[in-house]
């Protein structure tokens, strides 16, 4: 069975007339739902991915600011999105459903997330979206 990533903690609240059109992480899965292309059985709610899966590709120090919302301005200027403890939860979130995706996919041949990823990673820092 088609497994497919989503949370409504996907969607982030942004400020007002942010240029990131964050409604889509809440519409897809409805969209998908109303013109049968899913079935809410197709949907799970994926775990956070843990600390010890994200230092796999991310240093240990930017994980570490991160966590304690220590991002200078620069750094979180160039996200692209405010700096807030919803945010890592988020992104977390998203890592952990994707994580979760290629082990449904390596068992059922695909898998999805909604929320594939809204930046672009570095190992040390992260870049808009």
């Amino acid at each position: 069975m088609l497994k497919v990533a989503w949370s409504p903690e996907y969607v982030l609240k942004l400020p007002p007339n942010h240029r990131f059109p964050m409604s889509k992480y809440e519409v897809l899965p409805q969209q998908l739902l109303y013109e049968g292309t899913l079935l809410e059985a197709n949907l799970f709610s994926p775990q956070p991915a843990k600390e010890e899966q994200i230092i796999r590709v991310h240093d240990l120090t930017y994980l570490h600011k991160l966590n304690h919302l220590r991002l200078t301005p620069q750094e979180e200027r160039r996200t692209g999105f405010p700096l807030s403890h919803e945010l890592i939860v988020r992104e977390k979130l998203i890592a952990g459903g994707t994580i979760s995706c290629a082990d449904f996919a390596l068992q059922n041949g695909v898998a999805m997330n909604i929320a594939g990823g809204t930046h672009h990673a570095f190992t040390n820092k992260g870049e808009g979206f």
